[in-house]
């Protein structure tokens, strides 16, 4: 199913999510760092924290529906001639479903545990998929839950203190995805009071904290994603992408050093 049309999508895979033809907040966040990195980007390959940071939303956000996506492996000795017999006989019942350790669905359930009031409620609108115009481009973006006034989005980080949050809000330009989705909220006439991190700590004993974002921040971001959505269309149009978009040599001055 490929989806062109705007709209709010309640009951989208997350592959059919990926195939929509759109811009994300990715895009933006990439290219105002890099447009060149982020054109010559390849697919992110499956790898142990993207798995992990699967299971831990699906846990968190759809438990009951992760035996629709995935299968616990039970234990088996693969050095063994009857290890590996059990496994290859495992792997055959399968399917297309991903296959995780039970440790890794034992520690996602421990991290849930801790924040178990922010879990979503049933009334709560979960995997929600966005399809909207904006400055007359077709952008998409997927909100973890909302709950009908605020927008909420979960985030695993090594540091849930206000600075290492903060830190990880520069870093990794989340204010500009929480700009993007209050703005497609506003596009398609989903009220939306807030954007909210639900931030928890990878490591024992998963402390969190919940951050939102001020006004302040959120004009400030919007203005990033028009500077970075300029520079995507400038770039595309010269087909000059520009690693971190300079010219020419760079100085580094004696303030530089440190």
């Amino acid at each position: 199913m490929k989806i062109i049309q705007e709209g709010i999508y309640e009951d989208l895979t997350y592959e059919q999510y990926a195939n929509i033809p759109a811009f994300r907040s990715h895009d933006l966040t990439a290219a105002i760092k890099c447009p060149y990195t982020w054109k010559n980007a390849k697919p992110l390959e499956q790898s142990p924290a993207l798995l992990e940071g699967r299971v831990q939303h699906t846990v968190f956000l759809e438990h009951n529906k992760f035996d629709d996506e995935f299968v616990i492996q039970p234990p088996m000795d693969r050095r063994t001639k009857v290890g590996k017999e059990m496994y290859e006989d495992f792997i055959a019942t399968v399917g297309n479903k991903t296959v995780i350790t039970q440790d890794l669905y034992d520690l996602c359930m421990e991290r849930r545990k801790i924040v178990e009031d922010y879990v979503p409620k049933e009334t709560d609108k979960v995997e929600l998929s966005l399809v909207f115009m904006w400055h007359g481009q077709l952008f998409k973006c997927r909100i973890d839950w909302y709950n009908g006034q605020d927008v909420w989005d979960l985030k695993t980080c090594r540091d849930a203190s206000p600075r290492g949050f903060k830190q990880a809000i520069n870093n990794f330009k989340y204010h500009m995805q929480a700009a993007l989705y209050l703005d497609a909220c506003k596009a398609l006439d989903l009220p939306a009071d807030k954007f909210n991190f639900l931030a928890q700590a990878k490591t024992d004993p998963y402390p969190y904290a919940v951050y939102s974002m001020s006004s302040e921040a959120i004009a400030y971001a919007r203005a990033k994603n028009e500077q970075a959505l300029a520079m995507i269309l400038e770039c595309e149009k010269s087909g000059d992408f520009k690693p971190f978009n300079l010219e020419g040599p760079q100085v580094v001055e004696l303030g530089d050093l440190y």
